[in-house]
């Protein structure tokens, strides 16, 4: 009976040998050790198309090392009269808070009110924000799963989209952490000089649903 017993012991502890072995094996074949496990370093491109609209300048927005953010851009778009201004930037290690993201690197620092939240089909969520002469809108997209703007909305991206077999290899191999906590995070926004602020909420969510689909698909690698 004791020599039966211990069969099923024996055999887990094979798998997790062969386990090991195939991992450190899948390391050196896969993802050869450097000694570097921070994220690839990425830069926004000068021109990104947007339907409708046509790029007038872009340009490097500077961030602090500290920020928790590793690169940014500025898009100035045309459309007949009207000018649409989007800030684009990837955000590391965030927990998906756009309205502090707003208040800690924007000229939104000290905005009254809360962003109005919105959902569109196929998108995900973003934030309406009305502030003197401009409508603001801003949202993450993220690496899985939809837009979101509350840390609540990222993190059940990150619980229900990264337990993917390919995130939980990239853990084992000591390259991150399974949940990605990361975002290209967006704000767009128009002036009213020229526009209603109804009429200003309908353009920045046509144009969002339009530069979502651009940039979903080309997030960033890890």
């Amino acid at each position: 009976m004791a020599i039966t017993s211990w069969k099923p012991l024996r055999l887990s502890l094979l798998a997790v040998t062969l386990g090991g072995v195939l991992l450190v094996a899948g390391k050196l074949v896969f993802y050869p050790s450097d000694g570097n496990t921070q994220a690839t370093p990425f830069e926004f491109p000068e021109s990104v198309p947007l339907a409708d609209w046509k790029l007038h300048k872009s340009a490097v927005l500077e961030i602090k090392d500290t920020s928790g953010l590793k690169a940014a851009r500025k898009y100035e778009y045309q459309k007949n009269s009207m000018a649409l201004e989007i800030e684009m930037r990837y955000a590391v290690n965030t927990i998906g808070d756009v309205e502090g993201l707003m208040k800690g690197h924007t000229i939104l620092k000290s905005y009254p009110g809360k962003l109005a939240l919105a959902n569109t089909q196929g998108v995900g969520f973003h934030g309406i924000l009305q502030q003197k002469n401009r409508v603001y809108l801003s949202s993450c997209i993220n690496p899985r799963g939809s837009a979101t703007v509350t840390s609540q909305q990222f993190r059940y991206n990150r619980n229900t989209r990264d337990w993917q077999p390919n995130r939980i290899l990239f853990w084992l191999l000591g390259r991150g952490n399974i949940q990605d906590r990361r975002c290209l995070w967006t704000q767009m926004s128009v002036p009213l000089d020229k526009t209603t602020p109804e009429d200003a909420k309908k353009i920045l969510e046509n144009a969002w649903v339009s530069w979502y689909e651009w940039w979903q698909p080309r997030f960033p690698e890890p």
